[in-house]
């Protein structure tokens, strides 16, 4: 048998050969770039993700600085409502509000300093004048009907102040100016009973929406923040993506050259099982044919022999035939050949010779019988005849010492390979005979069930502990001595009955008491009914 060669495995491709048991995934690393982009979506999706969080995070700190920063001025605008306006100097940045109609809006001191009142729309344009020049923040206050014409709303405002008259609590929005982007943030002012003294004429009530104050500040240096964020972090999922990549990449191969290796160990161990199945095959043949000599050569032998005798008796009367043809016999030449003793003792060796030949015929046939392969033209057997010409052929193998008993009972035929299944029985037999240490009882039985068909070995032998029962039909298992048994015996008599469709069973094993194996055989045809050299 040729030696098999390693299948050689591409180191510098893609694309792989088909290799029977290797996942596809496995199979060419073309596989590999789609789990590649798998995982570059992954890793894309998280950093989109992750941007969007980072993003809206930004607006939400930034949208929070606004409402701080209306929060703060409506705690001013309160605590100076509360007060009912406070007075300070009337300086260019101060002068008095043309406005606020308050018959005290302007006092003088009595140490001569003017003063004007500040209310708290004055008090917020003020404050909004100071936060403008230090933080670039600009927050104003608006009105769909304002007093003073400057703090008549803008389009944005308009629409925000809108949409306060329907139970809107803020608006905000990103829009760009000519200091880059910025957000704007308003939330509405409502009517309380400190702002009917000034705005009860133009019909107000409290509660009612007065207008707005909108808050206006850079969202570019945010936006310069986030970006700079987004960029380390664009380099820290690069990483990561390189990182889990080449490392997959790397288990990925070590897992395909293992699995290559695996493939190569079973594919040298399935080599060497078929050797050994080979040898064992070739050991049964061997046993076989020895217990054949034997049967064979006795016929022959005795055969053999009456030939010779009848050879002697053929050249005495061909002698005696010649002389008395010439003249030349004598009436002492007739009275030396006995031929009443010839004419008996020849029809003895013929009646013989033709038993012997008769029982070599017989040998013959019932090895045939066992050993056809030819499933087209033979493809029912009767399982009885089986049984009965595979003991006749093994019966020498199985010693003095086995007492054969045979049980048929009336079985319909079945579908299946008489050489297998003859092989599957000699297994069993030849097991038997070695579980007998002493003179014992082999008995061979069949029967029927259902659409099952059965035959059975049982032995008085040693039989088997129980924890050996489960392991008799795994290949290389066997309980005799180093040398004296493969252990593929029952390995391969299981693998012929499940390629007939059936099942091969031990029904009984106590040490002390032998064993009983059963072959159990579908009375109809399996699909496909598988055939192994």
């Amino acid at each position: 048998m040729p030696a098999r060669t390693a299948r050689p495995t591409p180191h510098n491709t893609l694309d792989a050969p088909a290799l029977p048991g290797l996942p596809t995934v496995l199979q060419g690393r073309r596989w590999w770039l789609l789990l590649l982009c798998a995982w570059g979506v992954v890793v894309g999706s998280a950093f989109y993700v992750h941007s969007l969080s980072l993003r809206a995070q930004s607006m939400t700190v930034a949208l929070e600085g606004a409402r701080h920063m209306f929060q703060m001025v409506v705690l001013t605008r309160t605590w100076n409502a509360s007060h009912g306006g406070v007075y300070v100097p009337i300086t260019p940045q101060t002068p008095p509000n043309p406005y606020l109609e308050d018959p005290q809006r302007d006092v003088v001191t009595t140490s001569g300093l003017a003063l004007t009142k500040i209310n708290p729309a004055y008090m917020t344009r003020l404050i909004a004048a100071i936060a403008n020049g230090q933080t670039g923040a600009v927050f104003r206050l608006t009105s769909l009907r304002p007093l003073r014409p400057e703090n008549s709303a803008d389009p944005w405002e308009r629409l925000a102040l809108a949409t306060f008259e329907h139970g809107a609590r803020e608006a905000t929005t990103l829009e760009p100016s000519e200091r880059g982007l910025q957000l704007r943030y308003m939330a509405p002012l409502k009517v309380q009973q400190s702002c009917m003294a000034c705005h009860a004429k133009q019909g107000y009530q409290v509660g009612d929406v007065r207008g707005g104050i909108s808050v206006s500040q850079p969202y570019a240096p945010m936006l310069q923040a986030t970006q700079t964020h987004l960029k380390e972090d664009a380099w820290m999922y690069l990483l990561i993506f390189a990182l889990v990549a080449l490392g997959g990449w790397a288990l990925l191969e070590l897992l395909r050259q293992r699995w290559l290796d695996l493939i190569q160990k079973a594919e040298a161990l399935s080599a060497s099982q078929r050797q050994l199945l080979l040898a064992e095959k070739m050991a049964s043949v061997g046993q076989l044919a020895a217990g054949m000599a034997h049967e064979i050569n006795n016929p022959v032998g005795f055969v053999t022999s009456n030939l010779a005798t009848l050879k002697d008796y053929t050249a005495q009367l061909l002698a005696l035939a010649t002389r008395s043809r010439a003249g030349l016999a004598t009436e002492a030449d007739f009275a030396q050949a006995d031929f009443d003793f010839i004419q008996a003792d020849v029809a003895d060796l013929f009646q013989e010779s033709e038993g012997g030949l008769a029982r070599i015929k017989t040998l013959v046939g019932q090895l045939r019988a066992v050993a056809s392969v030819d499933t087209q033209t033979s493809p029912w057997l009767d399982l009885n005849e089986m049984l009965t010409h595979t003991l006749a052929l093994l019966r020498p193998q199985l010693g003095p010492h086995a007492e054969v008993v045979c049980e048929w009972a009336a079985l319909p035929q079945v579908p299946g390979v008489a050489a297998h299944l003859s092989q599957v029985a000699g297994v069993l037999l030849d097991n038997a005979a070695r579980a007998l240490s002493a003179p014992g009882r082999i008995t061979l039985r069949s029967g029927c069930e259902a659409q099952e068909v059965w035959f059975e070995v049982s032995d008085t032998g040693c039989g088997m502990p129980p924890e050996v029962v489960p392991h008799i039909f795994e290949p290389f298992f066997t309980t005799r001595a180093v040398g004296q048994g493969s252990g593929l015996g029952l390995s391969q008599a299981y693998e012929l009955v499940r390629a007939h469709g059936g099942r091969i069973e031990v029904r009984h094993s106590q040490p002390g008491q032998g064993s009983t194996l059963r072959v159990t055989l579908p009375t109809h045809r399996p699909e496909p009914l598988e055939t192994q050299a």
